[in-house]
């Protein structure tokens, strides 16, 4: 494999684990939360551990007997921030450290290396011993991804009088049924509408016969899904759907409503 191919499949897979990372943290489905301010301030300790395992699982290594990470008998430090700066324990001094960073709010993420020495961290410590990285230790990072996109948060990109109007209503159909009507001609993800739904068969709220489809058709709105639609989709002139997600369109088009009766979607 050429060294292209490797760094693509490792852009794929370090920012699809930040993103699977962070769902499993704000836990949708099952807490009613939607965005990383909503969590406990101790979840957020959780989050960097949820990251290191699956950094360590991604590029297939070991922990450590004292760090986070064994690289071929050298111990290596894991540490992820949401914010601009990381915490540094005193047992990573003269390790090499994984500095992983992302942000919600901008979709971007970065990894990158460093060797920790006492001259690359501020001289103030927190009350755990830990010191932060100086200006000239920035300089020092050795960055394999910076400002790198991600998977974004459906939720952050959203006007916060439209979620709230998408969220509140009670009953999974319900809310999915807000959501279609206030969001078109965008794909959804499925995970966004287990999020909503809150129940074991999620998806079930969305299908036909007593489902949010029912009520949105007659409204004279659309769901289409990437899995069974994918051909209609792109006839249609929409945007592209992975097999899991939908997508809502209400037509104008005299010939697109009769194109979608015809397939049975109004």
């Amino acid at each position: 494999m050429n060294g292209q191919f490797l760094n693509e499949k490792f852009q794929t897979g370090f920012t699809h684990l930040v993103r699977k990372a962070i769902d499993a943290v704000i836990d949708a489905p099952h807490t009613g939360r939607f965005t990383l301010d909503e969590i406990e301030k101790t979840e957020k300790t959780y989050l960097g551990t949820k990251i290191e395992i699956l950094f360590r699982n991604l590029i297939k290594a070991s922990k450590g007997k004292i760090l986070d990470l064994d690289l071929n008998g050298t111990e290596v430090d894991i540490k992820n921030t949401i914010g601009k700066q990381w915490s540094i324990p005193p047992e990573a001094l003269n390790h090499p450290c994984v500095l992983i960073r992302s942000s919600e709010r901008l979709a971007e993420c970065s990894v990158g290396l460093i060797v920790i020495r006492r001259e690359l961290l501020n001289p103030g410590k927190n009350r755990d011993e830990k010191s932060s990285i100086s200006k000239a230790g920035m300089g020092s990072i050795r960055w394999m991804l910076l400002d790198a996109p991600y998977p974004k948060n459906f939720w952050e990109f959203l006007e916060p009088p439209i979620r709230h109007e998408i969220t509140t209503p009670v009953g999974g159909t319900n809310r999915l049924v807000a959501l279609f009507q206030r969001v078109q001609r965008t794909p959804i993800s499925r995970a966004v509408v287990e999020s909503l739904a809150q129940q074991k068969d999620s998806l079930r709220r969305i299908r036909k016969n007593g489902g949010a489809r029912d009520q949105l058709a007659r409204e004279g709105i659309a769901v289409l899904g990437g899995q069974n639609d994918r051909a209609l989709i792109a006839e249609l002139g929409l945007s592209a759907c992975d097999n899991d997600q939908f997508i809502a369109y209400q037509p104008q088009d005299l010939a697109h409503i009769e194109r979608l009766r015809d397939a049975g979607r109004l």
